[in-house]
């Protein structure tokens, strides 16, 4: 089945590279079509309608002809909500959408008459295949309960058994409406031949959502039924699973150079990290000792938090000790999922730094430079990067490009001070997500 990759605007570096691994057609998905006829290679025009706000809504054109019957890959962009209704209506128009009838008369009138008079017909892409490189609203993946209390210092507490708040877990939410069934054809229904929506499938990269380092989603995607995806178990090493794969396993294998696991030290800041990741580091980093893959404890109550000044390793009996030392010449990584500001990745530094009888070398890898989703926040965390020597405590940042918002503003900034040490560097997912899919057949019925 021919395959063609579809993205919204702001994925269009991203989208152009996964279409050139998967060597198809580069499928232009454009702001806005400025010429007709805008070629064959133009198929999404993400256009909106004039308004006098802030927030515009889509005005959104296919051509039909480049989709129908065709293996869809919808590289979703969750980096500005603004965009996310016109994202979720194209997700549900490819997998059932009605073609008026070429019509003259209709034409004439606006095609106003079409649905009433049944003129049209129905169609589906062939199969379908969701690509979320970052999914956001996985930051609330549990429902705690919470108790306020009015005036304090800090009014909402999760340490009460019997708080009266509890928080909408938006990562099942969020699941949900991408499980949604597409709408059903309007008008004169009856008279229409209906197709059965295409098979799908769904992909998420290093996913911020789990039960004792599984994720908890994919029983809420699995039970919809809506998904063709080939259950496949959780894999703690290569952070694959049904609906998984993992950048940070992708950096272990091919980007991270070690030259002795001895003076390698793998320092996760916070143990949900440690427990979704640490059996990654050891078989990819083979022979290194449990007493080099480290985590600190973080606690946060409401949007505060702390990280403790000591060092924790689990031995292999299971039981947990501390690291008071690290050796000079050290090299080591700070690994997250995400980061929000960079604080706990720079706080992390500090700590490891604290434990270092000498010089050392410290480096940090998230999948999911989030920085806020605003251009200060990018902008303040490569000011304290490019710090002078003393006054950051990392030398080098690594991430991906599953947010190109914010990638592409920490690059401009980190491009400005070219005449330092290259201390960014930021990995395309395309190969990855390629992988993934070069490695399935296309979807199938479930």
């Amino acid at each position: 089945m021919e395959k063609i990759v579809l993205y919204p605007p702001q994925m269009e570096k991203l989208g152009a590279a996964l279409a050139k691994e998967l060597a198809v057609p580069v499928a232009v998905c454009t702001a806005q079509i400025t010429s007709e006829p805008a070629g064959a290679s133009s198929v999404v025009s993400w256009e909106q309608f004039p308004s006098g706000s802030s927030e515009k809504d889509p005005n959104i054109k296919v051509r039909v002809d480049e989709l129908i019957g065709k293996h869809v890959i919808l590289l979703m962009s969750q980096d500005d909500t603004s965009n996310s209704f016109a994202q979720l209506s194209l997700l549900l128009w490819l997998q059932g959408f009605y073609v008026p009838t070429a019509d003259a008369d209709a034409a004439k009138g606006k095609w106003k008459s079409t649905v009433a008079d049944g003129k049209f017909t129905m169609h589906t892409v062939g199969a379908l295949t969701v690509v979320i490189p970052w999914y956001r609203y996985c930051q609330m993946e549990r429902s705690c309960r919470w108790a306020y209390t009015a005036g304090a210092d800090k009014p909402w507490s999760n340490s009460v058994a019997d708080g009266s708040f509890i928080d909408i877990s938006t990562a099942h939410t969020y699941a949900a409406l991408l499980s949604a069934d597409p709408p059903s054809p309007p008008g004169a229904a009856s008279e229409v031949s209906v197709p059965t929506p295409p098979p799908k499938e769904i992909l998420f990269v290093d996913i911020h959502d789990d039960l004792n380092g599984k994720p908890l989603i994919e029983s809420a995607l699995s039970k919809t039924g809506k998904w063709a995806n080939p259950t496949v178990e959780y894999d703690l090493v290569t952070g694959s699973g049904t609906y998984f794969a993992s950048a940070f396993a992708y950096f272990l294998q091919r980007a991270f150079k070690v030259d002795d696991v001895a003076t390698t030290f793998v320092v996760f800041p916070d143990v949900g990290a440690y427990r979704r990741f640490h059996t990654m580091v050891e078989a990819n980093l083979r022979g290194i000792p449990a007493s080099n893959v480290l985590y600190i404890e973080k606690k946060r109550v409401g949007t505060d938090v702390t990280q403790s000044a000591a060092l924790y390793y689990n031995a292999a009996d299971g039981t947990q000790s501390t690291r008071s030392e690290l050796p000079a010449k050290s090299h080591i990584l700070i690994p997250d999922d995400f980061t929000n500001s960079g604080s706990t990745l720079f706080g992390g530094a500090g700590i490891v730094r604290q434990h270092v009888s000498g010089d050392c070398k410290v480096g940090a890898f998230v999948t999911h430079f989030v920085a806020k989703y605003e251009r200060a926040v990018v902008d303040a965390f490569v000011q304290k990067l490019y710090s002078e020597v003393g006054q950051s405590d990392l030398n080098n940042f690594y991430t991906t490009d599953s947010i190109p918002l914010t990638t592409n503003w920490l690059l401009e900034e980190a491009a400005k001070r070219s005449g330092g040490p290259e201390r960014v560097q930021v990995t395309s997912l395309a190969p990855l997500m390629a992988e993934w899919i070069k490695g399935r057949a296309a979807p199938s019925a479930p």
